[in-house]
């Protein structure tokens, strides 16, 4: 015999023999201690309580007043009702136990000699074996949820999750089939994942398995290729994988992971060009500050020679004019270089009441090698058509650089949708206190769904050969001036996009730091610290010929040691230079006028760089002004006027000439 290990048994006994219900209670409680029993007499009061109340075990007599116990097996099955049913009767007819056993009884017992003792190892076992029934039934339950939940994961997962025979035939797939591969998992399996693979690509692919099957390697982890959708679709994915192997070395099954990157291929496509476009900026910086030297050379000699002709000799001057104006030419092409660079001037760093259509016009000049002459080499024309330009009537505040920038993507993307050629015009006009640019194209259009992407960072229709950047800094901008972006098209029928910005009155200019007045013809004691000695040699004829005192060092060290011993009412001092650059110049002269405890001596720092002055304190550095080469002749002199009014009281230094 053996003993249920419960807290307590809850037993029902059906029976209207008032001896058997005592006899049975008698027999169960010396077994168990821990048993409480409930006695019925008919059958309808069992069906009562078992409605009503929970019991381990139920003790049913065959014969009862009102119905048999085969008929109260039947209603309790109707309920369903779990408590094991045990029949008992005292005809100990087999029929009797066979039918009870085929309507749900778990065992019978015939009251007959002896079976009092039999009776609590019979309820041991069927409360044993109802328990361990609904144990089961509870860890089949929880196996089908936990399966479920694991299959509706594997199927809303956005990965492809597949598993394949040793010939890469798929057997299963999730529903993420259709998304990546746009195969349904129906059509997917049977197909071979090779067959998925592009054909550039899969030689390569299929080797590298094969060979990690003969390898019995277990995992494949970080295999990327292209695949070939069902709509013929090229995608960058990503290979991840398991293979189980029988002990002959053949795979017994293929469990993958196929991952979709081709969105973030494009991404590291796209960095790619910003980390190429920020090394030919550098590039293009280095380019234009020697161009800057060489451009200041000329431009200087040229007006040395100028100085020397005389005006009678109209013909020369007239072609000394020409190479002026060639070498001036020269140094816009350095600027838009620079510009290319994002490498922005200090005069183009500040905000500043503008005109419009200048604007428009820049960038016209700066798109023009695109619209005009690469086009007109490929056999292809575009008109560009101008409306309202009124100069100087149309006016907003803002860098010029910037609202530059955005009118030259909008153009080059008007010329892109015009491969074969076209329109563009442009107009500026007035709405209210806004001005309003207008340039449209009658290009391929946009449709609806690009309209809601083309502000979006990265968004491209021009494929991985673009930054996709355009269009997002343009909206940055627009918005940063309290303007706006409208697209106004549709596919086929062109695209007119409206910029609108604030007005602002001919006369609202921003402070700047600029540099006004006449030239006066007034005398400076200059110093000018320059390591090209071509340059420096202009500068001091250039200088000299202006009625100034020049005196002149190519080593910033020698430039110093003058500087300490002498007096000076201005010095011009080049940025770059070996040992001690310009700013470290501009720092000596200062700390030197604090220990001397004289007036601050103006620096002007002159460079062949694009410096960001809006971004670097360079008075706090010790400089005053900066000048770009190739040099203004012009715009220095009228730095030197105003700076040095009151050089003409200092003593011209001795032994330095």
């Amino acid at each position: 015999m053996f003993a249920v290990s419960v807290n307590r048994l809850n037993i029902l006994i059906v029976d209207d023999n008032e001896d058997h219900q005592i006899l049975m209670e008698d027999v169960l409680k010396q077994d168990k201690q821990n048993v409480e029993v409930v006695f019925v007499c008919t059958g309808e009061e069992c069906i009562h309580k078992l409605s009503n109340e929970a019991f381990d075990a139920t003790i049913i007599d065959y014969s009862l007043s009102d119905m048999n116990g085969i008929e109260v097996l039947k209603r309790i099955n109707r309920q369903e009702n779990n408590c094991p049913v045990i029949m008992a009767t005292a005809f100990g007819d087999e029929s009797v136990a066979v039918e009870a056993m085929k309507v749900g009884a778990c065992d019978y017992i015939a009251k007959e000699e002896g079976y009092l003792k039999r009776l609590p190892s019979i309820v041991d076992r069927a409360v044993l074996e109802s328990r361990t029934k609904r144990e089961k039934e509870e860890v089949e339950n929880e196996l089908r949820v936990s399966e479920l939940r694991y299959k509706t994961l594997i199927d809303n997962m956005i990965d492809v999750v597949f598993t394949a025979d040793q010939e890469l035939n798929i057997t299963s797939i999730n529903l993420a089939s259709k998304r990546v591969f746009e195969y349904s998992g129906e059509e997917a399996r049977g197909l071979s994942f090779f067959d998925l693979i592009h054909k550039e690509d899969r030689k390569k692919i299929v080797d590298c398995i094969k060979g990690a099957f003969a390898g019995r390697r277990e995992f494949l982890e970080g295999y990327e290729f292209r695949i070939k959708t069902k709509s013929g679709l090229i995608k960058d994915v990503q290979l991840n994988a398991k293979m189980d192997y029988d002990e002959n070395g053949k795979v017994t099954l293929f469990e993958g992971v196929v991952r979709d990157i081709t969105g973030r291929k494009e991404f590291e496509q796209k960095l790619f060009q910003i980390d190429k476009l920020n090394a030919l900026g550098l590039q293009s910086s280095g380019i234009a500050y020697d161009f800057n030297n060489i451009l200041g050379i000329i431009l200087g000699y040229l007006d040395i020679v100028k100085m020397g002709i005389k005006d009678e000799n109209e013909k020369v001057l007239d072609s000394l004019n020409i190479i002026e104006k060639a070498a001036r030419d020269g140094a816009e092409i350095v600027d838009k270089i620079q510009q290319f660079s994002r490498i922005k001037k200090e005069h183009e760093n500040v905000e500043k009441s503008i005109d419009l259509v200048e604007i428009i016009d820049d960038a016209l000049k700066l798109t023009m090698p695109r619209w005009k002459t690469v086009a007109q080499s490929k056999g292809v024309e575009y008109e560009i058509v101008k409306h309202n330009f009124t100069t100087s009537k149309y006016r907003a505040r803002c860098k010029p650089s910037e609202l530059r920038e955005v009118i030259i993507n909008i153009i080059n993307n008007s010329i892109d949708a015009m491969p074969n050629g076209g329109k563009i015009e442009l107009s500026v006009k007035t709405d209210g206190d806004n001005a309003v640019i207008s340039i449209s194209d009658n290009g391929i259009g946009i449709s609806e769904d690009v309209k809601e992407k083309v502000f979006d960072p990265f968004f491209t229709t021009k494929g991985v050969k673009r930054s996709g950047l355009g269009m997002s800094l343009s909206y940055s901008i627009m918005t940063r001036y309290d303007g706006e972006i409208r697209i106004d098209s549709s596919p086929g029928k062109g695209t007119t996009m409206h910029l609108m910005m604030p007005l602002c009155s001919a006369d609202e200019v921003l402070h700047q730091d600029e540099v006004t007045g006449d030239i006066t013809g007034h005398s400076a004691n200059i110093l000018v610290i320059e390591d090209e000695k071509v340059i420096l040699d202009m500068m001091r004829v250039i200088l000299e010929s202006r009625g100034h005192n020049v005196f002149v060092a190519q080593d910033s060290s020698v430039g110093m040691k003058m500087y300490e011993k002498n007096t000076y009412d201005i010095v011009l001092c080049d940025l770059a230079m070996p040992k001690s650059n310009g700013w470290q110049v501009a720092r000596f002269v200062k700390e030197s006028d604090s220990v001397r405890k004289k007036p601050k001596t103006p620096v002007v720092l002159i460079t062949g760089y694009e410096l960001d002055t809006g971004a670097i304190d360079y008075r706090s550095e010790g400089v005053d002004y900066i000048l770009n080469k190739p040099i203004e002749f012009a715009e220095l002199h009228k730095i030197i006027d105003n700076y040095s009014s009151a050089g003409s009281q200092r003593n011209v230094p001795v032994g330095l000439q």
